[in-house]
């Protein structure tokens, strides 16, 4: 990365930081903050963005209408940022979300991030010094993906996961599925768990990526990037308007997702909120997509009145109904990726067994992945498998088509609580995505197949515990006690600092 772009950033870093400690003791929910401190962030911008609008019309001779035209240049970022006071609090609060909200000119997501938004900030004070950080922050300095990578940090600060289990899902485990999946120009993806579009968005670098010229590719934090260069106007104009489809349940989180996008150059996404499993049904459960990724909620029921009935199981478990939706959402040769409790795999269950059925009779089921227990720390320790699957042109259950299976025993993590990357932790992923990209190739102690046969008579059971060749015999690996202990001396000063904020805050 340039190191006047690198300067910016931990720049940029420290100032949200900052941001964040004004506006804890007035709000502590960190999605609710950090909903917050979007909004402001988005009414900077907005001003930057029609400012360069106006000098590249000026510069092409283009025509180009302000948002600020006329009786609307008191909502200018610059017009009213220097208020003080009750004034200030109360023309935020009353007229410039009032404004953002019934924007017009096309800027139909930007209408639907303030619909019915409020602002939180109840105090002047705190929101004067709030402002006063993002008004010297200079948002032109920073590229969409520089942007884009600032907004996915802050969004990792959400911790708490919500009541219908969301979690944000590792970066690094979405970049492998959607390698797994390949998505490729020209194809439709979807995700009707969206959350904060991480699925999306990495699935819209990935394509960029694959076509990029070699020499353009850039790594940042290990992540290679292009910019797509190698994309014709149309192949563009796809990939910005007709590629990417998202959905979620709950109103906040698609705010927040609205905002990732645009702050990555994808401005006119579609993205919206619907219950995806459970409530009325319409047009858009009958939309059918190339490809499917999603991380869908674990934790949450559904009562049995609001089902939808296409679902083809009937289950008060999310996870069964999202599997049953994503299979039924793919075109004929579509396909898939679907993160999944380890209970979904081998539960027994009539609605558990239905499902796995079903999916070996419509898909064929390329891969699972069994992830180790702490992938998804902080949030949960819940064990979880991806699968990995293609629609099939005509349903069949297919006896002879056989399973790959890879048992992963670490992502680079340290699994725990305190979670922590580093060399010193197992890393499987370099090894999977090598096996797969040799055709699914076998190799002790990672991988095997397993025919679809055996795991019919075996009550469709996809577990990879009950089928895994090299069990019986190999001796367990145990971590080194000195290894236990020095993370657990690292986690009881983490949280005796944790402690000491708060105290200091109250």
């Amino acid at each position: 990365m340039d190191p006047k772009v690198s300067q910016l950033k931990e720049e940029y870093k420290r100032k949200i930081s900052r941001l964040n400690d004004h506006l804890w003791g007035t709000i502590s929910d960190p999605k609710s903050r950090i909903q917050q401190m979007s909004f402001l962030f988005f009414l900077k911008m907005l001003e930057e963005q029609d400012i360069a609008l106006e000098k590249e019309a000026q510069l092409t001779k283009r025509t180009y209408k302000s948002i600020f035209e006329k009786e609307n240049e008191k909502y200018r970022w610059s017009s009213w940022v220097h208020k003080t006071g009750k004034e200030l609090l109360t023309f935020v609060r009353d007229e410039v979300f009032s404004f953002m909200e019934n924007i017009s000119d096309g800027k139909e997501n930007i209408r639907r991030m303030f619909y019915g938004a409020k602002l939180l900030i109840p105090d002047e004070v705190v929101l004067k010094k709030a402002l006063d950080v993002i008004d010297e922050i200079d948002f032109t300095q920073l590229d969409a993906d520089v942007k884009g990578d600032l907004y996915e940090e802050l969004l990792n600060q959400i911790e708490a996961a919500g009541e219908l289990g969301q979690f944000l899902t590792p970066r690094h485990i979405i970049r492998y599925i959607v390698q797994l999946v390949n998505p490729k120009i020209g194809e439709t993806v979807f995700d009707p768990a969206c959350g904060s579009g991480g699925f999306l968005l990495a699935a819209y670098e990935w394509i960029k990526l694959q076509n990029t010229d070699p020499k353009l590719i850039e790594e940042y934090n290990g992540v290679k990037r292009g910019p797509g260069d190698r994309l014709n106007k149309n192949q563009w104009q796809f990939l910005q308007h007709e590629t990417f489809f998202g959905q979620d349940v709950d109103p906040e989180m698609v705010r927040l997702t609205l905002m990732n996008f645009f702050l990555h150059g994808l401005e006119e996404s579609d993205i919206k909120r619907k219950d995806t499993v459970a409530g009325a049904e319409d047009e858009e459960d009958l939309r059918r997509y190339d490809v499917v990724m999603t991380n869908p909620p674990f934790a949450g029921k559904v009562d049995k009145e609001r089902i939808k009935k296409s679902l083809p199981v009937k289950s008060t478990k999310t996870q069964v109904l999202f599997l049953g939706y994503v299979i039924d959402s793919l075109k004929p040769n579509g396909r898939a990726g679907i993160i999944l409790p380890e209970g979904t795999l081998f539960g027994t269950n009539r609605d558990d067994k239905e499902i796995r059925r079903y999916l070996l009779e419509k898909c064929q089921l390329q891969a699972v992945i069994s992830m180790p227990a702490g992938v998804f720390q902080p949030y949960s320790g819940v064990k979880t498998s991806v699968l990995i699957f293609k629609k099939k042109p005509v349903p069949k259950l297919d006896e002879n088509e056989k399973v790959w299976f890879f048992n992963m025993q670490g992502d680079g993590s340290s699994l725990s609580a305190a979670k922590k990357f580093g060399p010193q932790y197992r890393n499987d992923i370099p090894k999977l995505i090598e096996l797969w990209q040799k055709n699914r190739a076998v190799e002790k102690p990672y991988s095997w197949f397993t025919p679809v046969k055996e795991i019919i008579e075996n009550d469709y059971i996809l577990s990879a515990n009950a089928y895994n060749p090299y069990i019986e015999g190999e001796e367990k690996e145990y971590r080194e006690p000195r290894e236990i202990l020095k993370e657990m001396e690292l986690l009881e000063k983490e949280l005796s600092q944790k402690f000491k904020e708060i105290k200091e805050k109250l």
